[in-house]
């Protein structure tokens, strides 16, 4: 079976229809809701865009009805993904070991434990926000993967009762940003003019042939390795 194990719970790989995304099927409780892992036509020889399944593959397990009739993100799938036992499908082009659809992927995530707080996650909550509410921008750099949803959700929540604005957030790697539109447009005067010296300093140099200088980090940019608590 093309599975995976999450925190004691049975995910099956499944694809939809026409879809080139590897998405996340449960185990229902009762067989009498559930379906197999791949339609009965599959083993039929003279089924139209079938083929006969390998030997490795285990018919019984395959066709027991206990998965959910709908992926984790709600959407009707047709089989499982080709796994270890060789291609399902004569369409099938690869073999697949992870899920790709992101809302599968966010709602596996809530199967997990909750991660432990940083000792340090609420002192750099009051950083980025104070940041946000003095820009209305900020970024920080290094930010830990297992304390980035706690310090997105602590952030935005902090500021919405500071101010009563909402901000939205975006990640790259362990990079995240934060725009508050309400708060920027405030600031919007000393954006325009930072952005103007910031361009001086590249263009004089070009201009005049003077040394560059070296650029200041931005107040509105922080990293997570730049706080700590005793």
């Amino acid at each position: 079976m093309n599975a995976i194990n999450v925190d004691g719970k049975r995910l099956l790989l499944t694809e939809t229809s026409g879809g080139t995304v590897v998405h996340l099927t449960a185990v229902v409780e009762s067989a009498e809701t559930g379906r197999g892992a791949v339609p009965d036509h599959y083993f039929h020889l003279d089924g139209v865009g079938t083929v006969a399944l390998k030997d490795n593959y285990d018919k019984t397990a395959l066709l027991d009805p206990h998965w959910a009739q709908t992926t984790m993100c709600g959407r009707p799938w047709v089989s499982m993904a080709s796994g270890d036992g060789g291609l399902l499908h004569e369409f099938d082009q690869e073999q697949v070991f992870a899920p790709t659809c992101k809302r599968c992927l966010a709602l596996m995530d809530r199967l997990f434990p909750a991660p432990k707080p940083d000792d340090r996650l609420a002192l750099v909550t009051q950083v980025v926000t104070d940041l946000i509410i003095e820009h209305g921008y900020a970024e920080i750099h290094a930010v830990p993967g297992d304390q980035q949803a706690a310090l997105r959700t602590g952030v935005r929540k902090t500021v919405r009762s500071l101010t009563e604005h909402s901000t939205r957030t975006y990640v790259h790697e362990s990079m995240i940003v934060f725009v508050c539109d309400a708060l920027y447009e405030q600031h919007s005067e000393r954006h325009e003019r930072e952005a103007r010296e910031a361009m001086n300093a590249v263009l004089d140099p070009i201009m005049t042939g003077a040394e560059v200088k070296p650029t200041r980090t931005p107040e509105w940019r922080t990293s997570w390795g730049a706080w700590a608590v005793d």
